[in-house]
C-alpha cells in the first residue's frame, strides 16, 4: 500500500500521477473530499467497481456515489436534466451535498446498474461535484468519475483519519492520500431528486435550514420510516384514543404492523390525564388496552410529522384546516372521507357526558366507520411506502 501527504488545496503532482495511475490499473485509492474519506475506483473498470464492493462489504444494489469534475460531465455522461434542476443543482454544487438524479446509462454503461438503486423500475445515479483542487484535479488527470463512497465498512462509523480508514480495510487498499483529519464526521447531506417533492435522504454535513436558504422556494421531504396516522377528537380523552386502539389492533395482523404508527390529540389544551373511564372499558371489552393512554392537546410537531390526520367531527376538521392551512391536505373527516354522498351529520358524536351505553355505540361507529376507510389508509400508506423506498418486512 502507497502513502502520500498531501495538502489538498495544493497536491503534489506526483501524487496526483500515481493515484491516477493506480485508478487506471483497477486499484483503489483513498482520497479526501470536503466532507469524510473517500473510497475512489475508476467506475468505467467493472472489476474495480466489484472489488470495491466486495472489501466495503455493500449489498450489489446499495448505491455509491461518483465524483465528477462538472455538472456538464455528469449530465454528458449519465444523465439528463431538467432545466429547472440544473438551476437547483447550480445553486447547490460544488458544496457538502451528493445529489441522486435518474440515469439514462449509455450502452457501454449498463454493467454500472448493479451498483445503483432501481427501486421503482428507475436507475439511479448519486453524485457531487469537486470542490476540493485535490479531487478535481483526480478527475480530470483521470478523464472520468471516481467513486466517492465513504472510507469506512458499511455499517461502521465513518473514519476520522486515515488511521482509522486503516484499521477498517488492513492492507485491501493500495493507495492513500493523507490530508489530516476529517473537519466534520457527518458526510454529505444526500438529496434524492427523482422524487416529487424532492427527499433528503439524510442531512449530513449541510442543515436542512441551510438548504431551505440555498432553496427557499422548493418544496423538500425528509426521509422516514414510518406512516403516522393521528385521530383528533376535542379533549384526547374519549373518541380519539378508541380510533386510535381500533386501528392499532387491526394494523396489528396486517403486513403494514412495521409501518404504519397510530396516534393520538386532541384540539382543546387541556392538562394530560387518562382516557374516559367508559372508554377504557368498552375498549377492554374489545380486547384493546387503554389504560396507559396520556391525552395530548396538537401541537404544530404533531401535524408536521403525521402523514394522514382523522378527525372526529367536523369542529376538528374545520379547526384544523383553519389553524394549520399548511398541511390541509392530509386533514380529513372520518365519516366523509372516501365516502360518494355527503352526509347530514358527518360528525361521531362526543361520548363525554353520557353513560356507558352512549360509549359502546361511540365505539361501534367509530369501529365500523374505520373498517370502510381501511382499503384507502392501506393505499396511503403504499403509497409513503413507495415514495420512502421501503418494503414490507416479510
Amino acid at each position: 500500500m502507497e502513502y502520500y501527504k498531501i495538502d489538498p488545496h495544493k497536491p503534489s503532482r506526483k501524487a496526483i500521477k500515481r493515484a491516477v495511475q493506480v485508478l487506471k490499473q483497477g486499484g483503489i485509492i483513498v482520497y479526501p473530499t470536503n466532507t469524510l474519506y473517500g473510497l475512489g475506483v475508476d467506475v468505467f473498470n467493472k472489476k474495480a467497481l466489484d472489488r470495491l464492493f466486495v472489501i466495503k462489504q455493500r449489498g450489489p444494489f446499495m448505491p455509491v456515489s461518483l465524483m465528477v469534475a462538472s455538472l456538464e460531465q455528469l449530465t454528458n455522461l449519465f444523465g439528463v436534466v431538467s432545466k429547472e434542476q440544473y438551476e437547483h443543482f447550480r445553486k447547490l454544487l460544488p458544496g457538502k451535498f451528493t445529489v441522486l438524479v435518474e440515469s439514462r446509462f449509455k450502452e457501454n454503461l449498463t454493467y454500472l446498474s448493479s451498483g445503483f438503486t432501481k427501486a421503482g423500475g428507475k436507475a439511479k445515479v448519486g453524485f457531487r461535484v469537486a470542490e476540493l483542487p485535490v479531487c478535481k484535479q483526480l478527475v480530470l488527470s483521470l478523464g472520468s468519475p471516481v467513486t466517492s463512497t465513504s472510507a469506512n465498512l458499511t455499517g461502521n462509523p465513518n473514519a476520522r483519519n486515515v488511521q482509522e480508514v486503516v484499521a477498517q480495510f488492513g492492507d485491501r487498499l493500495d493507495l492513500i492520500l493523507d490530508a489530516g483529519p476529517v473537519p466534520d464526521i457527518r458526510g454529505s447531506t444526500i438529496i434524492d431528486f427523482t422524487k416529487k417533492p424532492y427527499l433528503v435522504l439524510r442531512e449530513g454535513a449541510v442543515a436542512l435550514d441551510e438548504l431551505k436558504k440555498r432553496l427557499p422556494d422548493v418544496p423538500f421531504k425528509t426521509r422516514k420510516r414510518y406512516f403516522q396516522v393521528t385521530f383528533i377528537c376535542s379533549g384526547n380523552i374519549c373518541r380519539s384514543p378508541m380510533a386510535m386502539g381500533i386501528l392499532e389492533e387491526i394494523i396489528s395482523k396486517t403486513r403494514f404492523k412495521d409501518i404504519v404508527k397510530v396516534s393520538s390529540a386532541g384540539t382543546l389544551a387541556m392538562a394530560s390525564g387518562a382516557a374516559h373511564p367508559f372508554a377504557v372499558e368498552v375498549a377492554q371489552k374489545h380486547g384493546i388496552d387503554l389504560s396507559h393512554h396520556q391525552a395530548r392537546s396538537v401541537d404544530d410537531k404533531i401535524m408536521r410529522e403525521s402523514d394522514l390526520i382523522i378527525c372526529l367531527a367536523v369542529n376538528h376538521y374545520e379547526s384544523l384546516r383553519e389553524e394549520y392551512p399548511q398541511f390541509k391536505d392530509k386533514i380529513v373527516l372520518l365519516r366523509e372521507w372516501h365516502r360518494r354522498s355527503r352526509l347530514a351529520n358527518p360528525s361521531i358524536a362526543d361520548p363525554i357526558s353520557h353513560g356507558m351505553e352512549f360509549f359502546e355505540v361511540t365505539f361501534d361507529e367509530i369501529q365500523k366507520e374505520i373498517k370502510r376507510i381501511l382499503p384507502y389508509v392501506f393505499s396511503e400508506a403504499k403509497k409513503f411506502m413507495d415514495y420512502h423506498e421501503i418494503k414490507f418486512n416479510d
